[in-house]
């Protein structure tokens, strides 16, 4: 296929695609079967009534994703004490059920963009039955369009894509920036379904969260009644024995 003054021109024949491959294409498009891995004992309890456990009502819903924020979520929540009650099998996406807060959290690190559809259709279940939703993702800085001098200058900054803002310091998103990933796909099926969710995007200027960058995140948190540490403290372990 080639492109000449606007017109797009298509070969004649298979023999001149780029890069054709069938087998290639239908491995592309071939998606694994997401099931839920619980942690407890099945021979006591069906996996059924391990569901019907998280769905109390009312209970909130948080959903955060981004890039390592699972060990970020482990170390914070609760001091470092919650356990996962549940983990799907492509082992990005975990459920935390924190009862006495009546809260329930998802922390997904899936990447592959083939999953993100699949994965909303298994919280969905929760999904139809949360009092609220609220979306957290974690973005790189660099991808945000239109930074003002203020926000260049910070390591974290925080954008949502509605009008019910928990902190005063957040600012609206902004078109023609996006918000993608699972947490799109969260809000898009609340949407669907007649009810409303929250999303929340922070930019970071650096993947790996430290005390300063995950100060606002935190807050965050803290204002969608998620039982946080007040500091997160970052622990470099060394790599190797050389010094200079």
């Amino acid at each position: 296929m080639s492109l000449n003054f606007g017109e797009i021109v298509e070969p004649s024949t298979r023999a001149f695609w780029d890069d054709y491959d069938e087998d290639a294409a239908e491995e592309q498009t071939t998606c694994p079967n997401l099931e839920w891995i619980w942690y407890n004992d099945l021979e006591e309890s069906s996996e059924e009534q391990e569901m019907q456990k998280t769905l109390q009502e009312p209970f909130h819903f948080v959903i955060v994703e981004g890039q390592k924020v699972g060990s970020f979520i482990g170390k914070v929540l609760l001091s470092g004490q919650a356990k996962p009650v549940c983990q799907l099998s492509c082992g990005t996406v975990s459920v935390f059920h924190l009862i006495n807060e009546k809260l329930l959290l998802c922390v997904s690190e899936e990447l592959d963009p083939n999953l993100f559809g699949q994965i909303t259709q298994r919280l969905s279940r929760w999904l139809d039955v949360a009092e609220t939703v609220s979306t957290v993702s974690l973005q790189p800085a660099v991808l945000y369009k239109g930074l003002s001098e203020h926000e260049q200058e910070k390591v974290c900054f925080i954008k949502a894509l509605t009008g019910s803002r928990m902190l005063g310091d957040i600012g609206l998103l902004e078109a023609p920036n996006v918000i993608t990933g699972v947490v799109a796909g969260v809000a898009n099926y609340r949407k669907f379904v007649g009810k409303g969710a929250a999303v929340y995007g922070c930019y970071l200027d650096s993947v790996i969260l430290d005390s300063v960058s995950s100060e606002p995140i935190l807050r965050l948190l803290k204002a969608l009644r998620v039982p946080c540490a007040d500091r997160y403290e970052l622990k470099f372990k060394t790599s190797s024995n050389l010094y200079l």
